[in-house]
């Protein structure tokens, strides 16, 4: 296993410094050859019950992890079929690995076998995700707002606005608004300096975004959130009373999550009658294959308007607008 680490360390360390390929994956190919026939073995023991099950799923994911390496490694050097065989390994060993299908998506030659593995895939195992945003939370912003100039927030807020005055509300009558997958509070802020009365509540699967959040404040120097919960979207709703909450604003999150239906129907739960629910989506075509929801080259879920409005529909919801925008520059998505 430390074997396995230290290649893994090495071939990184060998990319960033600007090694040749061989190198870099010389290191990688060693660890291959000690490990595969290795796991083999231990998968394939008779009496599992003199392997211990902790064991065996951390070596599990030290191949997954090789793997993914080796196809990212291969993927720089631009050879794209021997890096789609490698993030394959490593999906036959964890279907559910969230960087080996992320990645797979990213090579995707449009054959069939790879096509269906990426066109199965509804959801991100809930680790990945947290672990992506924890290693992305300290520049976040500044690629976010800066670099791709994302505004999303500010085109979900301004969109939330309109919503309440199409149902004849005042902002006043808003109390309690759930900023889902709140990140490092973009869209909390808005809605902080904007409607200061409303008591804002967020929730990310990043701690680190968590804690960033934490330190945000509203032009009046309060804190922009009455509470921050570190936990799974749909989780989180299960948990609030129902009748509870006046909107749930969800900015750059349905990409994450994949198949929605699950977050629509918590949410449905803990609004009140006329509450709202807003959020941005990246939209695409949708297909019979992929059921409206696919993952993009881009590693995010992009959503097909039909697919929205059904589950919205099944959910007990009524679309009051849908607005197609750009809300970042990212290679024309």
């Amino acid at each position: 296993g430390n074997f396995v680490r230290t290649s893994v360390l090495a071939s990184a360390a060998a990319r960033e410094g600007g090694e040749n390929f061989q190198r870099q994956m010389n290191y990688l190919l060693d660890a291959e050859k000690l490990a595969a026939p290795l796991f083999a073995s231990i998968m394939g023991y008779e009496n599992q019950d003199i392997v211990d099950e902790h064991a065996k799923e951390s070596f599990k994911d030290l191949i997954v992890d090789l793997y993914n390496n080796m196809g990212i490694t291969e993927k720089k050097q631009g050879s794209f079929k021997r890096a789609r065989d490698f993030f394959a390994k490593a999906l036959e060993i964890n279907p559910k690995d969230g960087h080996a299908l992320v990645q797979l998506a990213s090579v995707d030659d449009g054959s069939n076998v790879i096509d269906n593995v990426v066109s199965s895939a509804k959801d991100l195992d809930p680790e990945y995700v947290s672990a992506l945003f924890d290693g992305y939370s300290s520049r976040f912003e500044s690629e976010l707002v800066d670099v791709l100039q994302y505004k999303g927030h500010v085109l979900l807020h301004n969109a939330f606005m309109k919503a309440l005055r199409q149902l004849g509300r005042s902002p006043l009558s808003v109390k309690k608004v759930v900023d889902l997958g709140c990140g490092t509070g973009l869209l909390g802020e808005l809605v902080a300096n904007e409607m200061p009365w409303v008591e804002v509540s967020g929730v990310d699967l990043s701690q680190r975004m968590i804690d960033i959040a934490q330190e945000r404040k509203s032009r009046r120097g309060r804190s922009v959130y009455a509470s921050l919960s570190n936990a799974d979207a749909a989780k989180y709703l299960s948990n609030l009373d129902e009748n509870s909450i006046d909107s749930i604003l969800a900015s750059d999150v349905i990409i994450y999550v994949g198949d929605i239906s699950k977050v629509l129907e918590e949410s449905s739960k803990c609004l009140i009658d006329d509450g709202l629910i807003g959020f941005t989506a990246e939209t695409i075509e949708g297909s019979e294959a992929d059921g409206g929801v696919r993952l993009l080259p881009c590693g995010r879920f992009g959503h097909s308007r039909s697919y929205v409005n059904n589950v919205a529909k099944l959910a007990g919801f009524e679309v009051l607008s849908w607005d197609d925008c750009v809300i970042r520059q990212q290679a024309n998505l």
